[in-house]
């Protein structure tokens, strides 16, 4: 196997402020457990509706960030994997959990985690772009860069207590962001380009905090380097 697949999409609003986002220094923030929720809806120039639909769960606390889809029951069959080639045994990038690390000293710690194989596999910096992290901490941590949404326009929309509404985009994308301020996230962002040709909503809710975090158990899982997977 050459090459890892990519198959994780992300709603367009999203993508452009994650790229956006500035580095900033590091803020105490709230431990935090999320379920989130995509939706992304695009017509293409042949008149084809598409719609992807999809779900992670987000688990944060302190200078850590878990990042998992949620997969279906039986999604990777035990005797479907055994009987794989040796060429399609690969790790399947999207459903793998996204462990994000930050040291003191603001550098960043990427890894892989196959919760089906016991595997932990530590991503190098060139390769982030392959698994879909760009490389900016904020916006793992948040899922949007505070500072990003501060320098959008606040609305006078109602809004739950302690949520607010900002709108920001382009001239050619419209983005309405609904703010929680304590929590430090967005609970939901909503993006819509001026051609009507593209529609995106993601929805963030809260979950209660596990007592056991996710990469604290991971103590039986065999470690790898990313090139070992690329054999």
């Amino acid at each position: 196997m050459k090459s890892l697949p990519m198959k994780r999409v992300f709603p367009a609003a999203l993508l452009a402020l994650w790229l956006a986002a500035p580095a900033q220094a590091q803020e105490p923030v709230p431990p935090l457990a999320l379920k989130i929720e995509h939706a992304v809806t695009t017509l293409s120039a042949d008149g084809v509706t598409r719609e992807v639909r999809y779900a992670e769960h987000l688990v944060r606390q302190g200078g850590q960030v878990w990042l998992a889809r949620v997969l279906p029951p039986h999604a990777h069959e035990s005797q479907e994997h055994a009987g794989a080639s040796k060429e399609h045994k690969h790790m399947d990038v999207a459903a793998a959990a996204r462990w994000i690390q930050r040291a003191s000293d603001g550098s960043l710690r990427v890894r892989l985690v196959n919760a089906h194989d016991q595997l932990v596999v530590d991503v190098p910096a060139p390769d982030w772009g392959n698994i879909g992290f760009d490389g900016q901490w904020l916006a793992a941590q948040h899922l949007l860069d505070p500072a990003q949404v501060q320098r959008m326009k606040p609305l006078d929309r109602t809004a739950p207590a302690g949520t607010r509404w900002y709108q920001g985009g382009t001239a050619t994308m419209k983005v309405l962001v609904l703010w929680d301020a304590q929590g430090q996230f967005p609970r939901r962002v909503e993006s819509a380009d001026t051609h009507g040709t593209s529609h995106s909503v993601t929805t963030a809710m809260r979950e209660p905090l596990p007592k056991a975090l996710p990469w604290g158990q991971l103590e039986k899982y065999q470690q790898k380097e990313y090139s070992d997977l690329l054999d």
